[in-house]
């Protein structure tokens, strides 16, 4: 196994101009590819976001392997959804240059990106019986002129198994209110990478890995992803980094987004325990 390691952490202002200049580095890259490096998935050079309350995020410079899993690990907040939003294409950034996958127009690279995570974008109703979604989606995927059928066991099967893999399918007929927050996450998940306009999957986003909250569950949810990304580049937020000796494959790539977040001079606690704390119960 190979790592690379950059060091020391980058400052977060610009004396000169007050801003967020570098605002994010990789920290580690694990098991790189044999044979050099695939093409970057993402570039992307100064860029940012602003809201009604002021800055979201950047400039930020950030650059996502081709290949595997990449953590973008910071502090909670709109700013690491922002992110992910602009980089699947769902939201221009305000200034500077992006490339994702090749392309630089948020249209295209819109079809080439799955996102799944965003409750305004995938949110699963809880009220509806996962039958009901699937024959949405079925219906969404069929030229306009064709009468879709009901979702059965083998349409259900050949949308989600392949991001299930061997865990037990929830049975067609619950409610999303009855299963897991991880099987509804993976349910979105599977819908994302089977688009209704048929484009072909290039690259998946993952919004707030925190949002499973059971802990065995994240460390399911990641090995999920980390299986996806053997085939396509996977890219997801998490508050916190991912344990090295349960997922040495990956590239973690820590951030500081939340540029509308005040912080304050004093925490109010001894941060050096803290940290010490909270990285010895990583994930």
């Amino acid at each position: 196994m190979s790592s690379t390691r950059t060091d020391p952490t980058p400052d977060r202002n610009d004396a000169s101009t007050g801003k967020a200049v570098t605002s994010s580095h990789t920290v580690e890259q694990h098991n790189l590819h044999e044979g050099g490096e695939p093409h970057p998935a993402v570039i992307a050079r100064d860029i940012s976001a602003r809201g009604g309350e002021g800055p979201v995020y950047g400039p930020l410079d950030v650059t996502v392997p081709g290949g595997g899993l990449t953590v973008l690990s910071g502090r909670g907040g709109g700013g690491r959804t922002a992110l992910a939003l602009t980089i699947s294409g769902r939201m221009k950034p305000r200034t500077g240059t992006l490339e994702v996958l090749g392309e630089t127009k948020p249209s295209v690279i819109r079809k080439r990106v799955a996102i799944a995570g965003v409750d305004d974008i995938d949110l699963l109703d809880r009220d509806v019986r996962i039958r009901v979604i699937l024959t949405e989606h079925r219906a969404w995927s069929a030229p306009w002129i064709m009468w879709a059928p009901r979702a059965d066991r083998d349409y259900y099967e050949s949308v989600c198994r392949p991001v299930f893999g061997e865990r037990d399918l929830p049975p067609l007929d619950a409610y999303v209110s009855q299963i897991s927050g991880l099987d509804r996450l993976l349910i979105r998940i599977a819908l994302a990478l089977r688009p209704a306009n048929g484009e072909e999957v290039g690259m998946l986003v993952m919004d707030d890995l925190e949002q499973v909250h059971e802990f065995d569950d994240r460390l399911i949810l990641v090995t999920v992803l980390s299986r996806i990304a053997e085939d396509i580049p996977v890219v997801v937020n998490a508050v916190n980094r991912l344990p090295d000796d349960f997922l040495p494959d990956h590239t973690l790539i820590e951030l500081f987004t939340d540029a509308s977040h005040l912080q304050p001079s004093h925490a109010g606690s001894d941060l050096d325990r803290i940290h010490r704390i909270a990285k010895e119960a990583e994930l």
